[in-house]
C-alpha cells in the first residue's frame, strides 16, 4: 500500500486504500480519528481527504487525524486535503447538517507553525507546499511532515 484516500466512499482510485467507516475494507473500515491506522510508519507515499475533513469534529479528532497522517507518511510524502472555505462569503461550509469542523485558509498555519497557538496542542510540524481557495469556496492544502 502505498497511498491512502480518507472517506473516499464509492470513488476510490485504483491504487489506493480507503480508510472509510462505511466503504473501507477490513481494518480500513474505521473513522479516520480512530487511529492508529493499520500501517506502518513511514510507510505511505500520499494521503488524500477530499472534502471529508470538515466531517471529522474539530479538537482532538482533528488533531489525531493530522498526527496520524503525519506518522504514516515516508519523508517526501505528501497529504492533499480540500475542504470548504467558511470565510469565503458563500453557504457551502455551513449548509451541510454533517458538517462539524469548519476551515480557512490560516487554520492550516496551526500545522505549519506560522501561527504558534499559545499552547502545546500536540501537534506535529508541516512543511506547506501549496496552499491556496479555489473557485468560490474550496481551500486545496498540500503538505509533508517536516
Amino acid at each position: 500500500m502505498t497511498s491512502i484516500e480518507i472517506g473516499g466512499g464509492h470513488l476510490v482510485q485504483a491504487g489506493w486504500t480507503n480508510l472509510d467507516a462505511w466503504n473501507g475494507h477490513g481494518e480500513w473500515r474505521r473513522l479516520a480519528q480512530d487511529t492508529p491506522w493499520p500501517t506502518a510508519d513511514d510507510s505511505v507515499d500520499a494521503i488524500r481527504a477530499a472534502h471529508v475533513m470538515e466531517h471529522i469534529p474539530a479538537g482532538e479528532p482533528r488533531l489525531a487525524v493530522m498526527n496520524e497522517a503525519h506518522r504514516v507518511l515516508r519523508p517526501g510524502g505528501v497529504f492533499e486535503i480540500r475542504v470548504p472555505n467558511c470565510l469565503s462569503g458563500t453557504w457551502h461550509a455551513f449548509a451541510d447538517p454533517t458538517h462539524v469542523s469548519f476551515w480557512c485558509v490560516e487554520s492550516f498555519h496551526y500545522f505549519d507553525g506560522l501561527f504558534a497557538a499559545n499552547a502545546d496542542y500536540g501537534i506535529r510540524p508541516w512543511t506547506t507546499i501549496e496552499l491556496r481557495v479555489q473557485g468560490d469556496n474550496e481551500i486545496l492544502w498540500k503538505g509533508t511532515p517536516r
